[in-house]
């Protein structure tokens, strides 16, 4: 059986290297309230793991094992995930919480807590490493003595960003210091020859890490594939 650390490295090197183990016992109350009211029993483990991507390298090693199943993001980060407890843990009693769940994790959330990210304007969380190119793929409890993440409160970069062009470049102004306009945003992403359809100028316009920026091609798939989301939940 391989050693968890090695596990964890298996995981960076196929692109999931963003690792967060939380303890179950020390999660910030409104966390563990969400959860509860959710219906997750997070008692009934120690240790709530959460796996995410920074960068290209996730999308790189998938478009190189192949992307045939329904879902080929989720099928990819799942398998990875199970591949890594069936090597390196005793098969421990586990709940998946992302994807494919009927149960609804605070993402952004447990992002902030683990140190991974602080609020943007865009609604979505930043990265001081990543910037806005970074992802949560999988989430579950695990009852397990595995070894805790350090994570320190993440430094939002857009403290020291003067000129803000995430708000200036959004075409219909939802993307805003106070509250990002989400209901503003989905409406003209699903009209018709939308600018935004498969892309978000206002991520595209961000200044930090754009190194990490994803290919084009990622951008589209990601966006259309959140577009038919869209379209489902308005009938459109």
């Amino acid at each position: 059986m391989a050693s968890i650390e090695e596990g964890f490295q298996f995981l960076s090197e196929k692109g999931l290297n963003l690792i967060a183990v939380l303890n179950c016992a020390d999660l910030p109350a409104w966390t563990s309230k969400f959860m509860a009211v959710s219906g997750i029993p997070v008692a009934d483990y120690r240790r709530l793991v959460v796996i995410g991507h920074g960068g290209r390298r996730m999308w790189e090693t998938l478009q190189a094992s192949g992307m045939s199943s329904a879902d080929p993001v989720d099928h990819y980060a799942v398998s990875l995930t199970q591949q890594f407890i069936r090597n390196c843990l005793d098969d421990p009693p586990i709940l998946w919480l992302y994807p494919d769940s009927h149960y609804a994790a605070p993402l952004q959330k447990l992002g902030e807590f683990a140190g991974w990210s602080s609020p943007s304007p865009l609604g979505s969380g930043i990265s001081p490493d990543f910037g806005l190119w970074f992802a949560y793929r999988v989430v579950l409890l695990i009852d397990a003595d595995l070894p805790l993440s350090s994570g320190a409160p993440a430094l939002s970069p857009c403290a020291n960003c003067v000129e803000k062009p995430c708000i200036s470049t959004c075409p219909v102004g939802a993307v805003r210091m106070e509250s990002f306009k989400l209901e503003t945003c989905a409406r003209h992403r699903l009209a018709y020859r939308s600018s935004c359809a498969d892309r978000c100028l206002a991520r595209l316009a961000c200044p930090v890490h754009p190194e990490h920026r994803y290919t084009p091609d990622q951008i589209r798939y990601h966006y259309l594939h959140s577009l038919t989301t869209l379209r489902q939940w308005y009938g459109n």
